[in-house]
């Protein structure tokens, strides 16, 4: 079979695609801390009744959990976002670790709340 000449061959060439817009995303800051936040609440709500070896036990891994939101929360650049949510969660902690267990739950609905607001859009009546 004899070959084409170059000139004679047709050139494949890509026509270039339009560029497609890309999603926005509007990603609300805080949200892995409110989930902790929410699930801490819950943990001590389920903490009252128990007894004061579990409760111990309870409140450490809520302080544990609670502490590595705050890490997640600095380490993608949030804590400045949502700042007066992270000294309620502190404060949370302080209480847990002192065993103050209704101090710990006052301090959490405050973060909770501070989240909340965060998340309501601004244009909202």
């Amino acid at each position: 079979m004899p070959r084409t000449p170059p000139e004679q061959r047709r050139v494949h060439t890509e026509r270039p695609r339009p560029e497609l817009p890309r999603p926005t995303l509007a990603l609300i800051p805080g949200v892995q801390l409110r989930r902790a936040v929410d699930t801490a609440l819950l943990e001590l709500q389920k903490v009252s009744s128990a007894e004061r070896s579990e409760m111990l036990g309870a409140m450490r891994r809520v302080n544990d959990n609670l502490h590595g939101a705050l890490a997640h929360t600095a380490a993608i650049g949030e804590t400045c976002m949502v700042a007066s949510a992270v000294q309620a969660v502190h404060a949370a902690e302080e209480h847990l670790q002192a065993s103050e267990l209704s101090q710990a739950r006052v301090a959490l609905t405050t973060a909770r709340e501070r989240l909340t607001l965060r998340a309501i859009p601004k244009d909202t009546p």
